[in-house]
């Protein structure tokens, strides 16, 4: 039997965050803490308002979140550098 690792066992390298992965994470984050002061604004105000209000606040906290999602996936996956070799002109 053989002594080196086999390749699934091998520890995978990711490449460095990128500038708008790193401002995507953000806003993700930023996204979440307003979805979450949504949920608490309708449940603090929910029988205060008219319905028309609280379904548009309702509306916003999904969104919020929705965004909140994407931009979390869009951060944190793992981008390969997709330039090409520049060419060596000799």
């Amino acid at each position: 039997m053989s002594k080196e690792t086999p390749a699934h066992h091998l520890p995978v390298v990711h490449p460095p965050k990128r500038l708008w992965q790193k401002i995507s994470a953000i806003i993700a984050k930023t996204s979440f803490a307003l979805a979450a002061i949504g949920v608490v604004a309708i449940l603090v105000y929910g029988n205060d308002v008219a319905a028309d209000i609280k379904a548009a606040l309702g509306a916003t906290t999904f969104f919020c979140f929705a965004v909140g999602v994407v931009c979390q996936a869009m951060g944190g996956t793992s981008i390969p550098n997709l330039k090409p070799a520049p060419d060596k002109l000799n």
